[in-house]
């Protein structure tokens, strides 16, 4: 039996040539929890969650106050989940529930001038960790991670018959791929 050469190392484990499926998968799975575990890491002075900060980015950026099933879509949960976040966020803080006068059974929820004031930190804490990870790549490198990563989200989007999510794809680690200019989305 020959052995594999090796072509790549990543937190010491080494990755061979000739990888399987199955391989590149659980690599792709491991970058995102080291990602999601530094990023988590340092949410704790912030006293949010890695779930929270998620919900508290997507309520920020709406144009509009999001309702539950709106926010539970947008992060693939079941709206229970998504309620149970908003209660945790409500409850310090950094986001309010308003009421919808045309619609009764509709709960909108938008951020405080208190969240706005965390989310600011949280995103130089989510640029810091992503530079940290990504720091060892170069430019072009980068650019060809992101295209293969879309293709990736693009073809599993397919398989699982899910509707696609446009140019921007945010996985549950929080990372998310923009095509910016700078890089950034607020």
């Amino acid at each position: 039996m020959a052995k594999s050469k090796t072509v790549a190392t990543l937190g010491g484990d080494t990755v061979a040539a000739g990888l399987t499926f199955v391989q590149l998968s659980e690599l792709v799975v491991k970058a995102a929890r080291k990602f999601r575990r530094n990023f988590s890491t340092q949410l704790v002075p912030l006293g949010v969650t890695f779930a929270q900060a998620q919900v508290l980015r997507i309520v920020a950026r709406a144009d509009l106050p999001l309702r539950m099933v709106d926010i539970a879509t947008r992060l693939d949960i079941v709206p229970r989940s998504a309620t149970t976040k908003i209660d945790a966020l409500e409850a310090i803080g950094l986001v309010k529930r308003l009421s919808d006068n045309t619609d009764r059974r509709s709960t909108p929820v938008a951020i405080t001038e208190k969240g706005r004031a965390v989310l600011g930190r949280l995103d130089e804490v989510r640029r810091a960790t992503a530079e940290g990870l990504f720091s060892d790549l170069s430019e072009s490198d980068r650019q060809c991670l992101a295209r293969l990563l879309n293709v990736v989200c693009s073809t599993a989007d397919a398989v699982a018959d899910a509707p696609p999510h446009g140019s921007e794809i945010e996985f549950t680690t929080g990372i998310v791929l923009d095509h910016s200019p700078d890089g950034d989305r607020r």
